[in-house]
């Protein structure tokens, strides 16, 4: 096999090529082009790869099948299709039902349902309407409370679903659980439970099942086994960009990595947030509260894009905070009131426009920066000023990433906005009461080529070369 590797991420909108020489631990080149997944997902990877051709020289020949992919380590990722959706199954909201959102978030999944307690004819209707990949069927502490668990197992047998369901509640009774929809014909994957212990959460056993299910069945649902014979789709997007970052901060046996880590990638559609690091309650006078976070955290704020959501970013925000905030961080800039509600709502309704004005990026900086502060705050912890019985402290919730010292910003308009600082340095707060736990004094750097999901693909053979290409093309902001 020679030294060249093809890392591919079929997107929904895009098919992304990149070309790395693992000898050297440098990107040779990448391409991108319109995916066609729900044609014949070989056109756009095909298309891709011939620009990359075009560009690089890489092949013998201009491609003109897959087959110039023979003798290659060829790797992807997919997000295709709607990427990997789950429903989720559990018992409180609050504790087995979170738990089992970030086993799904981490696994690279987009939840599109969540349901607690037990499981009544008009919630399974709405499963159905959502069509799910797979079932995530929570609930109970390991010993705790087996009843809940047990009937929306029953539900579930019942019903007319044809997804697998990962089992991953109260151990006492997953057995008797797993054989019971076994029994009803359906595909039923036993894993260790999401929260074993009250507040303590135990996530990679589902995670891993959930990759394999993505592997084994899912990429065959998305079309992807158009390419199999030549590419081997090995993890949902989300989840190759997460354990690129687990290995930037982590780092090899050989090479040390940076440390705790937040990460930020800002869509159209949405606003992803990740954290590497466990984020435990530091300071005096602290009182930690809440369940115990995952040391790779991944949440998804579906409400925050700065294009198909643009007018919800206006919402939230409010008109005059934004139009300030452009007038007095762009002086060179002097815009109304009326210009900036036309330009989002002319972006959110014609999602694929591209700023044609100076003033355009500004105002696009301006709405990305708003959808960083939202997702952050609702990612990282919080703590809260209360009187307690010995005097003043603190109430700590999540995780707290005050002393993180890299902050690194992905996505289109990182790539395509000159404003990547700004948008990631936080905006004034004025509540003194309660403070979002977000680094303090970051470092600040960009994937400014795209190559998150590239470093997570290597990082399990090739860890040495996908660290090395991470400090070399993760780059600090100038």
């Amino acid at each position: 096999m020679s030294s060249l590797a093809i890392l591919i991420d079929f997107g929904s909108t895009f098919t992304k090529v990149t070309a790395v020489d693992l000898a050297q631990a440098t990107v040779l080149g990448r391409s991108q082009a319109p995916s066609t997944v729900l044609t014949d997902v070989r056109e756009g990877l095909l298309l891709a790869l011939g620009q990359l051709h075009e560009r690089c020289a890489l092949f013998e020949r201009p491609p003109q099948d897959l087959s110039v992919l023979e003798g290659k380590l060829v790797l992807a990722s997919s997000s295709a299709a709607g990427g990997l959706r789950i429903a989720v199954v559990g018992n409180v909201p609050g504790l087995t039902v979170q738990a089992a959102n970030q086993a799904a978030l981490g696994a690279g999944a987009k939840i599109v349902g969540s349901t607690a307690f037990k499981l009544a004819a008009d919630r399974i209707q709405e499963i159905e309407r959502l069509r799910p990949d797979m079932i995530l069927l929570t609930g109970g502490v390991d010993g705790g409370d087996a009843d809940t668990i047990s009937h929306n197992a029953g539900v579930l047998a019942s019903a007319e679903l044809s997804m697998p369901i990962v089992v991953a509640g109260n151990q006492v009774v997953g057995e008797e659980i797993a054989q019971l929809l076994r029994q009803r014909g359906k595909e039923v994957r036993l894993v260790d439970n999401v929260m074993p212990r009250s507040g303590t959460l135990a996530v990679e056993s589902a995670r891993e099942e959930i990759r394999k299910l993505f592997m084994e069945r899912i990429t065959h649902a998305k079309g992807l086994d158009q390419v199999k014979a030549f590419v081997d789709v090995v993890l949902p997007t989300p989840m190759a960009v997460l354990e690129g970052l687990r290995l930037g901060a982590d780092g090899t046996a050989d090479e040390k990595g940076w440390g705790d880590m937040l990460v930020v990638d800002v869509g159209g559609a949405t606003t992803d947030v990740h954290s590497i690091g466990y984020g435990y309650a530091t300071g005096e006078n602290v009182i930690a509260q809440g369940m115990a976070e995952p040391y790779a955290k991944r949440t998804v704020e579906g409400d925050l894009g700065i294009r198909f959501n643009a007018m919800t970013i206006l919402n939230r925000v409010g008109l005059e905070k934004l139009t300030e905030d452009l007038n007095r961080d762009f002086s060179e800039h002097a815009v109304t009131g009326g210009a900036m509600q036309d330009y989002i709502e002319q972006i959110s309704r014609e999602t694929g426009t591209v700023p044609q004005e100076p003033w355009h990026f500004a105002a696009d900086a301006v709405l990305a920066r708003a959808a960083v502060d939202l997702a952050v705050a609702r990612h990282v912890g919080r703590r809260e000023r209360i009187i307690a019985r010995e005097g003043e402290a603190w109430a700590h919730y999540g995780k707290d990433l005050r002393d993180t010292h890299t902050l690194i910003g992905t996505g289109g308009v990182f790539i395509h906005n000159s404003h990547g600082a700004y948008i990631l340095t936080p905006g004034a707060t004025t509540d003194d009461r309660v403070e979002t736990l977000r680094p303090r004094q970051p470092n600040i750097f960009l994937d400014s080529s795209y190559l998150l999901y590239a470093v997570g693909l290597l990082s399990q053979h090739y860890p040495d070369v996908a660290l090395r290409i991470f400090t070399r093309y993760v780059t600090p902001v100038a």
